[in-house]
C-alpha cells in the first residue's frame, strides 16, 4: 500500500471503522438479518450501480495509456462481476424492489458531478471507497459466515472475497498511488476530500438500508 493510499484510508478511520461493524453486515453474516432490509439493499445498490457504471464510462472517456485500459477492465468487471450476481440474485424470485432511496441518489448525483467536473485522478479516488470497503467487508465476513445462513446472503458475501474482485481492487489502489506524480499539494487536499466524502456515502448507504422496515 503506497504512501498517499494510507493517507486517504487514515482520513476517514472512524467512518470506515463503523462500516466494517455495522449492524446490517454483523447481522447479515449471523442470517438474521431481516429480508426486506437485504432487499431494500440490493434495490438501492441497483440504482447506484447504474450511477457507477456511466461514472466508469466517463473514465474511460476521460484517461488515457494505461489508466484507459485499466478503466475499460474495470468497466468490464463491474458488468460481468456485480450486475451478473444481481442478476442472478433476482433470478431467485424472491427479491423485491424499492424505488431509488435518499442515499443512492446523492452518492449517484456525487460520482457523477465528480466525473462530469473532474478528471481522471478525481474519478478513480471517488470510487475508491466502495470497491476497497466491500473487498475488506467480503474479507471480513467470510469466515464469521453461519453455518444457517441463507444462501442468497452466502452468496452475496463470497462475490467480494472472489480473486478477480480482490485483483482489480488492488489495481485501482495502485492506479490511484501512480497517477499521483506531479500533483500539486492543493490536488492531494481535494483528493483527500473527495475520498472522505464517498467514504461518508458509504456508510450512509448502509444506515439507510438497516433503517428501512
Amino acid at each position: 500500500m503506497g504512501p498517499f493510499i494510507q493517507k486517504l484510508r487514515l482520513s476517514v478511520i472512524a467512518d470506515w471503522q463503523k462500516i466494517l461493524t455495522h449492524p446490517f453486515l454483523v447481522e447479515l453474516v449471523r442470517g438474521v438479518l431481516p429480508r426486506t432490509k437485504f432487499d431494500y439493499y440490493l434495490s438501492q445498490d441497483d440504482h447506484y450501480l447504474q450511477d457507477l457504471l456511466s461514472t466508469l464510462g466517463i473514465l474511460v472517456a476521460k484517461s488515457c495509456g494505461e489508466t484507459k485500459r485499466f478503466a475499460v477492465r474495470l468497466l468490464y468487471e463491474t458488468l460481468h462481476g456485480e450486475i451478473t450476481m444481481h442478476e442472478v440474485i433476482a433470478k431467485e424470485g424472491k427479491t423485491k424492489t424499492f424505488p431509488r432511496g435518499e442515499a443512492a441518489s446523492a452518492y449517484g448525483d456525487f460520482l457523477l458531478r465528480t466525473a462530469y467536473e473532474g478528471d481522471a485522478l478525481d474519478i478513480l479516488v471517488a470510487i475508491c471507497p466502495c470497491f476497497w470497503s466491500y473487498l475488506e467487508i467480503g474479507e471480513q465476513l467470510f469466515p464469521q459466515i453461519e453455518t444457517n445462513i441463507p444462501s442468497v446472503y452466502r452468496f452475496w458475501v463470497e462475490s467480494y472475497v472472489s480473486d478477480g474482485y480482490r485483483r482489480i481492487t488492488s489495481e485501482l489502489l495502485t492506479r490511484v498511488e501512480e497517477e499521483l506524480s506531479g500533483v500539486s499539494e492543493r490536488k492531494h487536499v481535494n483528493l483527500v476530500g473527495l475520498f472522505q466524502r464517498a467514504t461518508w456515502f458509504e456508510y450512509r448507504f448502509w444506515e439507510e438500508s438497516y433503517a428501512f422496515h
